[in-house]
């Protein structure tokens, strides 16, 4: 099972619901995944990173991951969740 964890950016700029592509994301890959909210000094094989819109940078470079998968718009939850599957 994948040990993942997830941010979202700020919010400033949202285009789609965030929250709900969260869900989505967990859901499509709950069978090889289990998600917890980030935590000091921890390992993850994947840092999921929900943004609003393409404008931020920020990669969190301060979680410890061996994967960083984007997701930056409603069209690309399917996308994320299929590079989270991709990895098993």
């Amino acid at each position: 099972m994948l040990t993942c964890t997830v941010k979202f950016c700020g919010g400033c700029n949202p285009r789609y619901d965030r929250g709900e592509a969260y869900r989505t994301i967990v859901s499509a890959v709950s069978d090889i995944a289990s998600f917890s909210l980030p935590q000091d000094g921890r390992h993850y094989d994947v840092l999921l990173i929900i943004r609003g819109c393409t404008a931020c940078p920020y990669l969190y470079e301060e979680i410890d991951a061996d994967h960083r998968i984007l997701c930056v718009a409603e069209d690309q939850i399917k996308q994320a969740a299929d590079s989270i599957r991709a990895l098993v």
